[in-house]
Formats: C-alpha cells, sequence, structure tokens
C-alpha cells in the first residue's frame, strides 16, 4: 500500500512539474548579496542618518530611515566587499524604491569594480535610467571594491543623489 501511495504521489508532483514547465514557469534566480552588510563610504551626506552604510544594511524603509543621500554632483558610493569575490551583477534600489517620487530616480550613473582600489573597470554604464530598481547582470570579474558613480541625481534639476540599497551578486 505504501508504495502505491507513493508512485501516486510521484505522478502527481511529475504532471504538476510538467504542467509548470509547460507554463514556461521559471524559478527567479536566487542572488546572494555579497555587499549585504560591509563597509561602505561615499560623499558627502544630506544629513545624518543618511550615511552610504544605509545602502548595504538590506532594509527598505521608506523616505529618510534607509537611505544614502548626496548633494555632491557628481556623487559616489564605494563598497568594500572585504576581499576580492566573483562579482556577476548589481541591482541598485533608487528613491522610489522607498517610496519617494519617481522623479528622484537616479537618472545617470556608472558601476566600476577593483580588485585593489586602485585600478578600476566600468561594467555598466546608465545615461538615461527612470526606474525605481534597476538590475544590471555582467559577464563575472573578481572585484573587492565596487563603486557607484552618479553623474545625474534625478530626472529634474534636483541634486540629492538617492540610494536605499545596492545589492552585488
Amino acid at each position: 500500500m505504501k508504495h502505491v501511495a507513493c508512485l501516486l504521489a510521484t505522478s502527481v508532483f511529475l504532471a504538476v512539474a510538467s504542467t509548470a514547465m509547460a507554463a514556461g514557469a521559471t524559478t527567479p534566480p536566487q542572488h546572494v548579496d555579497l555587499a549585504l552588510g560591509k563597509r561602505a563610504t561615499g560623499s558627502p551626506i544630506c544629513k545624518p542618518g543618511e550615511e552610504a552604510e544605509k545602502a548595504v544594511n538590506g532594509k527598505l524603509a521608506s523616505k529618510t530611515q534607509d537611505k544614502f543621500c548626496t548633494r555632491q554632483v557628481p556623487s559616489w558610493l564605494r563598497i568594500d566587499l572585504g576581499q576580492a569575490s566573483r562579482v556577476s551583477g548589481f541591482t541598485i534600489r533608487h528613491a522610489g524604491a522607498g517610496d519617494e517620487p519617481a522623479d528622484m530616480n537616479t537618472r545617470a550613473f556608472t558601476v566600476r569594480v577593483s580588485v585593489d582600489g586602485n585600478d578600476w573597470t566600468k561594467v555598466v554604464d546608465v545615461p538615461a535610467n527612470t526606474a525605481s530598481v534597476t538590475e544590471h547582470p555582467i559577464s563575472p570579474v573578481q572585484a573587492r571594491y565596487v563603486e557607484l558613480d552618479v553623474s545625474k541625481p534625478t530626472q529634474t534639476d534636483d541634486p540629492a543623489t538617492r540610494i536605499y540599497e545596492v545589492e552585488v551578486w
């Protein structure tokens, strides 16, 4: 009897799995955030509580609770992963991800990587972003340092860069 129940359960599982596959269902890739909780530095902050470390704390609270903010243009945010690691992409959560207006989303930015903090390679170049969350897969590289360089902080003339989270994967 146990054998029949086991075969029946296996058949049901296979039928459900094949139906899901036929329907085009896929499991989204799971990324390990190499930047989570790592040391971050950046351009001078807008006000206390909006330090660079907020962009790698894994929290996404609205408005001013968990973001890096600077009024310096151009601005930068550098993350030290602690050791050289295989990096294959980035997720950046801009102002809209923190419930701020979409016109505050970072407009133009690049991402550079370095093994030693001296020699840098540009791996992402975004000249006209409007999205609240951006994903940037790259060909895998070794990197210890990741730097987000912002040349146009918003969709308007507002000079403040607002980054809620940078994930490195």
